[in-house]
C-alpha cells in the first residue's frame, strides 16, 4: 500500500480484513507528512492476525518509487497493490492467485472492478470499466501491448484491480512506471502492465472483484478535471513502446490473441477495439442514465425550505424492517442503513435489521436496532402497535435514494385515508447494471401478474397491517406480497397512492413462484373467482384464468367501406369463423359503402354460414363511428366486439382470452395485441398522449419482445385500446349512448369510448394472451381528431395513469425515459412558480439570457422548472403544467403555430425573450440567412401571442416600443459560477503585450472595421484571437484559439493572459441595441478594454477607454495602454471591480430577472 492520503484508508484496511486469502502480510510505506496515515496503521494491525509492516518514508517519493518501496520491503510471492482509497471484495486475492499460480505463462492478473464515489456508492461504467468478455481471458501479452500502444485505453485496472509476481517486479528497480528511462505520467500504470506483459499473458477475471474510488481528494481525478493534462504522458507512453519495438504501428491490428482462462480452451485473434466500441456504447447508456438520476434532489435553498416544511408540519414516522443474516455482506447492509440514516432529519426513522445480533456500530442507537429471531412481519406489527405511522419492508442491500427520500418526506403527511404507498425506483442487476422502474398508477392487474416489479417495497400504513390477519412480508418470493394483497383486497384504488418518483435501489429476487401462485390463487378466491388458475408464463410473470361459469353471446361487428379490399376482408372472416373455439357467437358483417363485389360476397357468406352470420348494407353510407353505432343496434349479443377488417384470428382461444377479462364485473372494455405479418407489434393498448404514434404503446416492436418491465407479456389496464379489436358490454355501450360519431367521426372514437368507460368506474384491458394479425398501416391520428381529445381530454392525456410522467411521449411506441427536469418536482406542492424555457440555441445567447437565468432562480429557491430546445405539445406541456413558459428568439412559422395553441390549453404566462434587433441585421452577418423574410412581421405575431416580452437593453426596448404593452428589460448578467472564481491574471508574460480579441462569426463586420488598425499594430503587439478570425487578418495574429464550449469559454479566456483587449463595434441600429456583454467578459478577466465609443459601451460606471471609430484613435489609445504596463494593470483591476459588484448574476442582478420573468 504506497499510502498518501487518510481519508478512506480506514475502508481500504477493512476490506483487506475481509479477504479469505488466509496467507498475507501487508506493507505500508506513507507518503502523508501528517501522522493520520501511521495512526489508522498501527490501530490496525493490533486488530488482525497476520503480519503489517508500516514504513515512514523520511521525503515523499510519490506514486512510482513509493510502491517500488513497498516491493523491495514485502517478502511475498504475489503482490497485490491496494491504494489507500479504493477497495477489496473479500475473493478478490483468492480469486487472483488462483488465476496466476501454477501458470508460469501468466505475468499479470486483473478483473473487472466497480466505480464508487465518495460515500462508497457505485457509480456507471465508464469505457475503461465496461464488460468486454463473457468469461474469464487468457491474453497474450505481447500482442495486447502493441494494441495498446494503438489504442491507449485502460481496460486492465488502476493497480488496485491487478495482481503479479514480486520477483517481476524487483527487476524494474524503483522505476517501476518508466519506459525506455523515461518516466510516464497520468499512464504509468499502463506502462508498468507493459513492461510485465513482455514476459507473459494477462489473465483477466471477469467479475467486480475491486472498487475504484473516484473522489475529489485523488490526484487522478483532479486531473481528469483539467482536460489536456495527461496529453504529454499518453504520447510518452506510446512513443516508448515504439522506441522499445512493442508497438508496430505499421500492422493496424485491432486483434490481440486470446483465450478463454481454462484447460484447452484454443487461442483466437479476439476483435479488442470493437469489444471497446460496444462497451463504450454500454457505457455511454448507463452513464446517461445517471446524468437523469443526479439532479433529482434539493439543491441547498430548497432544502431549506423542504426542512422548514416539515419542521412545520411534523415529520412522518416511519418503520423500516432490513432483511439480513449471517452471510449479508457487511457492505449491502451499510449501503441500506447509510442511505436511511442520511435522512434521519426528515423523517422520524426505526430500523430494525432481522437476521443479526446487533447493527454495527456507527448506526447504533438514534432508531436503529437489531433482532435475530423475529421475522419481518412480526417486527412491522409490533411497530405498527407501537403507533409508527408508515412501516415497510426490503432486503440488505437496498439503497434509499435521496430525491425518493425527500418527496416521501413531504407526501406521507399530506395523505388522507391512504393505506398504502409505492414508488418507482430503480433495479441493478448483478454486473450493477442500472435501469429505471418507472410505474404506472395502481393496477391490480399488473400486480397479481408481476409482483416482483409492482408489489416491491409498499409503504403500509400501521391501520392495514393492524388489519392484516398473519401477514409475513418475507413469505414468497416478493417481500410484503401477503400484505399487498390484503391491503388491495380491503379497499378501493383511491386507498393506494402512487408517489411517482424512484425512491429504492434494489437488486433481483429470488422468485418462489409456487408460494406467490398461492398467494395469488388465494386472493382471487376471496375477490370472488373460486373457480380461478395462475398460470406461470415466465419467470415471475403471470397469466390469471379467472374461471367464469358463463359464455354469454357475443355479437363480432366488421364494417367494411369503399377502401376496404375484398382479400382482406376474406382473410378475416375465413379466419374468424375457422380459428375461434368459443362457441356462442355472431358475425355481422356490415357493407358500409364497399365495392360491389365485396358487397355480393357478405351476402354469400351469410347463405352459407346462416345462423352465424349476418349482413347489413347501410344506403348512403355512414362515417365509421356512426356505422358502428347502427350495427350495435342489429347485434344480438350481450357482449360487442368491434373489429377493423384488416385483423385475422391467429389462435383458437383468441376471444375467450377477450371474455376472460370482459366478463369480470369491474372492466369495461378489453383490447387483444395485434401484430404485422412481418412480425412487429401494431397494437398493445393505447396511450392517448402518445400523439406520434397514434398512442399505439411499443408499436413497430418485435412481436416476441417483453416490453419495458414485461409489460408486454401480462395483461394490465390501458386508458384505451384501438376498435382494431374492442370488446364491451352491450348494455355500457348503451349507457354510454356509443361512440361520439359527431365528435369523431372516423378517427378517436375508439379512445374516447374509453376515457368515457373509464369515468364510470370501468377500465379498459389489453391482454397480450388474445392474438390477432393487423395489416393496415398505423400513423398518428388526423390533426383535426388529436385537437378534439386534446379539447376533451387534455388532462387525462397528459396525465395518464398507465403511464409514468418521467416517460417520454413524443416518441413512437413510447417508454423511453424523458427529460429528468421535466418529471422532477422538488415538492408536491408548489412554493415557487415553474418555468418551462425554451432557449433558442445552446451557446452565448441561450446561456446568458434564458439557461443561465433559471439556473440562478432554482439555485436560491426562486423558481424550479425546465428547459428544453423544442417548444413541445400541448399535452407534453400540459404534464409539466408550467406558471411561466419563456420563448426565446422564435419566429419560424411552425414555432409560431404552436405559440398560437398554448393561451388555449395553458393557463402559463407567456415570455417573450430577444436580445438582438432582428429586423436590422447587419449585411454581413451569418445569421441574416437563417431569418423569415419578413422577420419584423414574424415578430409582431410573435409579439401578439405573448403576455410579456423581456429584451435585454433600453435601446431595444425603445426599437419595439409600440408593439406590445407589457417590454421588460433584463440586462445581460454574468452567472458567477463561471466568472467569478478565474484565475488571477498573468500579466506581461511574453516580449510584447498580448492583445486579444474573443468573439463568434457574426462580428466580421466590426472586426474588418479595425483591420488596418490590427496590421498596423502586428509589430507593436502579439495580437491573440479567441473564437473566429477573417482570413484576411490572419496573418497578423500571433495566437489564434478556435472556439470552445460556453461552459469552458471563461476558463479558456482567462488563461490567454492578455494584457489588454479590443471590442470593435460598427455603428448601426442592430449594435444600438447590442448589450455591454464583451465589456463584462473582458472585465471579469481583469483585462482592460479600448472599445467603440457606440451605445451599448457608453455606461460611465464600466472603467473603459471608448474611442470613436476612426483609424487614428484606436491606435493611439492602445498605444496610450501600451506605455504604461502598472496603469494598464490598475484598469483592469478597476474593471473586474465593477463587474463584480455590479454586473453579476445574483442578489439585485437576479432580482431584475424574477421581475423580468415571474407573475
Amino acid at each position: 500500500m504506497p499510502a498518501y492520503k487518510p481519508h478512506y484508508l480506514a475502508a481500504a484496511l477493512e476490506s483487506l480484513r475481509a479477504q479469505t486469502w488466509p496467507n498475507l502480510e501487508l506493507v505500508v510505506c506513507d507518503d502523508c507528512r501528517g501522522d493520520r496515515v501511521r495512526e489508522l496503521v498501527e490501530a490496525f494491525a493490533a486488530t488482525v492476525d497476520f503480519p503489517v509492516h508500516y514504513h515512514r518514508n523520511p521525503e515523499r517519493l510519490h506514486e512510482s518509487r513509493n510502491a517500488a518501496r513497498c516491493v523491495q520491503l514485502a517478502r511475498g510471492e504475489y503482490i497485490k497493490f491496494l491504494y489507500d482509497d479504493d477497495l477489496l471484495h473479500p475473493d478478490c486475492i483468492a480469486a487472483q492467485v488462483a488465476a496466476i499460480r501454477g501458470r508460469h505463462g501468466v505475468a499479470l492478473v486483473s478483473s473487472r472492478r466497480l466505480r464508487i464515489n465518495a460515500g462508497g456508492y457505485a457509480l456507471p461504467d465508464t469505457l475503461h470499466t465496461a464488460r468486454l468478455f463473457a468469461c474469464d481471458m487468457l491474453i497474450d501479452g505481447p500482442s495486447l501491448v502493441d494494441f495498446l500502444g494503438k489504442h491507449t485505453v485502460n481496460f486492465i485496472g488502476e493497480p488496485s484491480a491487478v495482481l503479479c509476481r514480486r520477483a517481476d517486479l524487483l527487476a524494474f528497480g524503483d522505476r517501476l512506471m518508466d519506459l525506455d528511462g523515461v518516466p510516464i505520467r497520468w499512464f504509468g500504470d499502463l506502462a508498468l502492465y507493459a513492461r510485465l506483459l513482455q514476459h507473459g499473458a494477462l489473465a483477466f477475471l471477469d467479475r467486480r472483484l475491486s472498487s475504484f474510488r473516484v473522489s475529489a481528494q485523488q490526484f487522478s481525478q483532479i486531473g481528469r478535471n483539467l482536460p489536456g493534462i495527461g496529453d504529454q504522458g499518453l504520447e510518452d507512453f506510446r512513443q516508448g513502446l515504439r522506441k522499445l519495438g512493442w508497438c508496430d504501428e505499421s500492422s493496424g491490428t485491432t486483434t490481440p490473441v486470446m483465450a478463454a482462462l481454462e484447460p484447452g480452451a484454443p487461442s483466437v485473434a479476439f476483435d479488442l477495439a470493437q469489444a471497446l466500441a460496444g462497451a463504450e456504447s454500454t457505457a455511454n447508456v448507463q452513464q446517461q442514465l445517471h446524468e437523469w438520476r443526479r439532479p433529482r434532489r434539493w439543491n441547498a435553498a430548497q432544502r431549506g425550505l423542504g426542512v422548514a416544511h416539515v419542521g412545520a408540519g411534523g415529520k412522518a414516522r416511519v418503520g423500516v424492517v432490513v432483511s439480513a443474516g449471517t452471510h449479508t455482506p457487511a457492505a449491502a447492509l451499510d449501503l441500506t442503513l447509510g442511505s436511511l440514516a442520511m435522512h434521519a432529519d426528515l423523517l422520524h426513522l426505526r430500523v430494525v435489521v432481522t437476521g443479526i445480533d446487533t447493527v454495527p456500530e456507527r448506526y447504533a442507537g438514534a432508531g436503529f436496532g437489531a433482532h435475530v429471531n423475529a421475522s419481518p412481519g412480526q417486527v412491522l406489527r409490533s411497530m405498527a402497535t407501537e403507533g409508527i405511522d408508515w412501516l415497510l419492508s426490503v432486503q440488505a442491500g437496498a439503497h434509499f435514494l435521496t430525491g425518493g427520500m425527500q418527496r416521501l418526506a413531504m407526501t406521507l403527511p399530506s395523505l388522507q385515508n391512504c393505506r398504502a404507498l409505492y414508488a418507482d425506483g430503480w433495479h441493478v442487476d448483478a454486473d450493477h447494471q442500472t435501469s429505471p422502474l418507472l410505474l404506472p398508477d395502481f393496477d391490480p392487474g399488473l400486480v397479481l401478474a408481476n409482483p416482483s416489479v409492482f408489489a416491491r417495497h409498499w409503504l403500509f400504513h400501521r391501520d392495514a397491517v393492524l388489519a392484516a390477519p398473519a401477514i409475513d412480508p418475507a413469505a414468497g418470493a416478493v417481500p410484503g406480497l401477503d400484505l399487498v394483497l390484503e391491503v388491495m383486497a380491503g379497499n378501493d384504488a383511491a386507498a393506494i397512492h402512487h408517489m411517482a418518483e424512484p425512491l429504492v435501489s434494489h437488486t433481483p429476487l429470488v422468485v418462489n413462484e409456487g408460494a406467490e401462485r398461492q398467494a395469488i390463487l388465494q386472493h382471487l378466491k376471496r375477490m370472488g373467482h373460486p373457480r380461478a388458475r395462475v398460470e406461470s408464463t415466465a419467470a415471475g410473470l403471470y397469466r390469471i384464468e379467472y374461471g367464469h361459469d358463463r359464455q354469454p353471446p357475443v355479437s363480432l361487428v366488421v364494417i367494411a367501406s369503399a377502401n376496404t379490399a375484398l382479400a382482406t376482408l376474406e382473410r378475416c372472416v375465413v379466419s374468424l369463423l375457422e380459428k375461434t373455439r368459443y362457441p356462442n357467437y355472431e358475425l355481422l358483417l356490415i357493407d358500409n359503402g364497399a365495392a360491389a363485389e365485396t358487397g355480393q360476397w357478405m351476402q354469400q357468406v351469410e347463405t352459407l354460414a346462416a345462423g352465424r352470420v349476418r349482413a347489413f348494407a347501410f344506403d348512403p353510407p355512414l362515417m365509421h363511428a356512426a356505422a358502428c353505432n347502427v350495427a350495435a343496434t342489429q347485434a344480438a349479443g350481450d357482449y360487442l366486439l368491434f373489429l377493423r377488417p384488416e385483423v385475422a384470428a391467429l389462435q383458437p382461444q383468441w376471444l375467450e382470452e377477450l371474455l376472460n377479462h370482459g366478463l369480470r364485473p369491474e372492466v369495461g372494455i378489453v383490447g387483444a395485441k395485434t401484430v404485422s405479418a412481418d412480425g412487429k407489434i401494431t397494437h398493445a393498448g393505447l396511450v392517448p398522449g402518445l400523439l406520434p404514434s397514434g398512442g399505439r404503446a411499443f408499436a413497430g416492436s418485435p412481436m416476441d419482445a417483453p416490453g419495458y418491465m414485461a409489460r408486454l407479456q401480462v395483461a394490465q389496464n390501458y386508458s384505451a385500446v384501438a376498435d382494431s379489436c374492442l370488446l364491451i358490454g352491450k348494455a355500457l355501450f348503451v349507457e354510454l349512448e356509443g361512440f361520439d360519431h359527431a365528435t369523431f367521426a372516423d378517427a378517436g372514437a375508439d379512445i374516447d369510448l374509453c376515457l368515457r368507460a373509464c369515468q364510470l368506474g370501468h377500465p379498459t384491458v389489453w391482454t397480450p394472451h388474445a392474438l390477432l394479425l393487423h395489416s393496415a398501416e398505423v400513423g398518428p391520428l388526423p390533426p383535426a381528431a388529436s385537437d378534439a381529445l386534446v379539447e376533451r381530454w387534455l388532462p387525462a392525456l397528459a396525465h395518464d395513469p398507465a403511464y409514468n410522467p418521467s416517460l417520454r411521449l413524443d416518441v413512437p411506441g413510447g417508454f423511453r425515459l424523458g427529460e429528468s427536469d421535466f418529471s422532477w418536482r422538488p415538492f408536491p406542492w408548489r412554493p415557487v412558480p415553474r418555468v418551462l424555457a425554451h432557449p433558442a440555441d445552446p451557446w452565448g445567447s441561450g446561456h446568458y439570457r434564458v439557461i443561465q437565468p433559471l439556473e440562478a432562480l432554482k439555485t436560491v429557491a426562486r423558481a424550479e422548472g425546465a428547459l428544453y430546445a423544442t417548444l413541445l405539445d400541448t399535452v407534453a406541456q400540459a404534464r409539466i403544467d408550467p406558471d411561466v413558459v419563456v420563448l426565446q428568439r422564435r419566429v419560424s412559422d411552425e414555432d409560431l403555430e404552436r405559440m398560437r395553441r398554448m393561451p388555449r390549453f395553458s393557463r402559463a404566462l407567456k415570455v417573450y425573450e430577444l436580445d438582438d434587433y432582428l429586423p436590422n441585421l447587419p449585411a454581413k452577418n451569418v445569421h441574416r440567412e437563417h431569418m423569415p423574410r419578413d422577420i419584423l412581421r414574424s415578430l409582431r405575431r410573435a409579439f401578439g401571442l405573448v403576455d410579456r416580452v423581456v429584451v435585454s437593453t433600453p435601446a431595444l426596448a425603445e426599437a419595439f416600443a409600440g408593439m406590445h404593452p407589457d417590454i421588460r428589460i433584463a440586462r445581460n448578467r454574468l452567472p458567477p459560477p463561471w466568472w467569478k472564481s478565474l484565475p488571477a491574471p498573468n500579466r506581461n508574460t511574453g516580449a510584447k503585450p498580448r492583445v486579444g480579441w474573443a468573439g463568434g462569426v457574426g462580428h466580421a463586420g466590426d472586426l474588418e472595421m479595425v483591420a488596418g488598425v490590427i496590421a498596423e499594430l502586428a509589430g507593436e503587439v502579439d495580437w491573440v484571437f479567441l473564437g473566429m478570425c477573417p482570413e484576411r487578418l490572419q496573418p497578423y495574429l500571433a495566437e489564434f484559439h478556435p472556439g470552445v464550449d460556453i461552459a469552458t469559454y471563461p476558463r479558456v479566456l482567462a488563461r490567454l493572459n492578455l494584457d489588454l483587449s479590443i471590442a470593435p463595434l460598427e455603428q448601426n441600429r442592430f449594435n444600438e441595441c447590442k448589450s455591454n456583454l464583451r465589456l463584462l467578459e473582458y472585465g471579469a478577466c481583469a483585462v482592460p478594454v479600448v472599445c467603440s465609443d457606440v451605445g451599448p459601451y457608453r455606461d460611465a460606471a464600466l472603467p473603459v477607454t471608448r474611442v470613436r471609430n476612426r483609424h487614428r484613435d484606436w491606435v493611439g489609445a492602445i498605444r496610450d495602454h501600451l506605455a504604461d504596463s502598472e496603469a494598464r494593470a490598475a484598469a483592469g483591476d478597476a474593471l473586474r471591480t465593477a463587474v463584480h459588484r455590479d454586473w453579476m448574476l445574483a442578489d439585485n442582478g437576479l432580482e431584475e430577472w424574477r421581475a423580468a420573468w415571474l407573475p
